[in-house]
């Protein structure tokens, strides 16, 4: 009996529908590949023309030039420092805009969504309309309208509104009651560090043992008391090892104003970037005879002023400072000093976005409530659970499978919308790239540069919330 193999014949490689795609993926990135090459090199060769350079004209060499300009808020900058020190200082400026925005608009969102989905009318119908104007209305035009219309209208120094006895409210900005390190509490950061390594460690090991034990709960209680009791005892050993160092002097100008700093270099006098600053020490000023006459406190830069009538042989005392120091406002000429103080241009970019994008993720916040099935609430109110539990432990997870993917588009665009801070004066990393642009030519440098930053905190945002949204996301058996 005569047997017949069977053998698969392989067809010709252009007729293999895995090779085909394989080969049209590989043409297609180098068409990619040609076409960026080709705007790269337009862009050179115009660039070459205008600057009048046989080399290439994309140098980087201007982010080492002096900036000579300041910069109104943020960390500490100098007019002598450089570009790329200007821009990081934009930089953190939008971080600390957005990060505080990404905050509080999810607070607000969270509340608006909640009420908008509540069985009471009134707060359904208020919740409703807030969010109805706020996605209407261009973000440009609240912003305007915050600055110029809220903050602007707000009472002068003279007759700032009092916030209860924590801060105070005017045109210049809000000031508020803050709690600050002072110079001897550098070290406590360790310890808080440590506190939450080993809060986070304690959480863990209660959550696994009530697994194990097949008990409900969580370690979050035995995480937060690990948490303070090292924070604490942390706090009690820097508050008794503090010392200031022993080579520290002051600068004092006219009007009583003047500098408190460790001289580093020993030539009794203050040098910018060479002596370090002392920052919330209490110093109490002299007069000739050695009494004293005011007590005053050194800001965050280790600047002082006394506001006292000039005299002759005045001199300077401090103590040692605890290691944190709570700074109150304090109206001293035509402003206020000390404490926490938010100028009206970030007063009014935070409100804008926090507002503007509070009323979208209510929106979300309600399209995830509302795909929780109604049996869920049923079942819950059967079994004699309150609305906040039920709401809390049932409704919201199953609820954060929807929400968290519109979430972080949300949080992507804030961080995108800040830049339009250059309309109204706040010197975020758009506004100071703005600035450099403008003195030193180098736009395209500076715009790529821009496109990496904005790329590279999109991609983190991201990656955090795909992260959270898969130990979010519900594990089926």
């Amino acid at each position: 009996m005569a047997t017949t193999s069977l053998t698969s014949t392989r067809p010709p490689f252009y007729r293999d529908t895995k090779v085909i795609a394989i080969i049209l993926q590989v043409v297609f990135a180098i068409l990619v590949f040609l076409f960026a090459w080709l705007l790269y090199s337009n862009m050179i060769s115009e660039l070459s023309a205008i600057n009048n350079s046989a080399g290439s004209p994309l140098t980087w060499n201007f982010f080492g030039q002096t900036a000579g300009f300041e910069i109104s808020e943020g960390p500490i900058f100098r007019p002598e420092e450089s570009y790329f020190r200007a821009f990081l200082v934009g930089f953190a400026n939008t971080l600390r805009v957005s990060l505080v925005g990404i905050v509080l608009a999810t607070i607000l969102g969270v509340l608006v969504g909640v009420a908008r989905v509540s069985n009471n009318w009134l707060l359904s119908k208020i919740a409703h309309v807030y969010t109805d104007i706020f996605r209407s209305t261009p973000l440009l035009v609240q912003l305007l309208f915050w600055y110029f219309g809220v903050i602007a209208a707000l009472p002068d120094v003279k007759e700032a509104t009092d916030l209860g006895g924590v801060g105070f409210l005017s045109n210049r900005g809000i000031f508020i009651t803050w709690p600050y390190l002072s110079q001897t509490g550098a070290p406590w950061l360790w310890w808080l560090l440590a506190a939450l390594i080993a809060g986070v460690i304690a959480a863990w090991l209660r959550r696994r043992a009530l697994a194990r034990s097949g008990r409900p709960g969580g370690g979050f209680l035995v995480g937060l008391i690990v948490f303070l009791v090292v924070a604490i005892f942390g706090f009690v050993f820097v508050q008794n090892a503090a010392r200031l160092p022993e080579n520290v002097a002051y600068e004092l100008r006219r009007g009583d104003r003047g500098t408190l700093y460790i001289d580093s270099n020993g030539n009794q006098q203050y040098d910018a970037g060479v002596d370090g600053t002392l920052a919330y020490v209490p110093i109490t000023l002299l007069d000739a005879n050695g009494q004293p006459i005011a007590e005053e406190t050194t800001d965050e830069n280790g600047d002082f002023r006394f506001f006292e009538p000039p005299a002759e042989g005045k001199s300077l005392t401090w103590t040692t400072p605890p290691p944190v120091f709570v700074s109150e406002p304090q109206h001293q000429g035509f402003n206020f000093r000390g404490g926490l103080s938010l100028t009206p241009e970030y007063a009014a970019l935070l409100l804008g976005l926090v507002m503007y994008t509070g009323a979208f993720i209510a929106e979300i916040v309600r399209a995830g409530l509302n795909a929780v099935p109604k049996g869920q609430w049923e079942a819950s109110r059967a079994v004699g659970l309150p609305a906040g539990k039920t709401l809390r432990l049932i409704v919201l997870p199953q609820a954060l499978r929807v929400i968290i993917p519109p979430l972080t588009s949300q949080y992507l665009n804030l961080i995108k919308n800040s830049s339009l801070a250059i309309a109204i004066g706040y010197p975020d990393m758009f506004y100071v790239t703005r600035i450099i642009v403008n003195q030193s030519g180098a736009e395209v440098q500076m715009i790529l540069v821009v496109m990496a930053t904005y790329l590279s905190i999109s991609l983190l945002v991201s990656a955090l919330m795909n992260w959270y949204n898969k130990r979010m996301a519900i594990v089926e058996r």
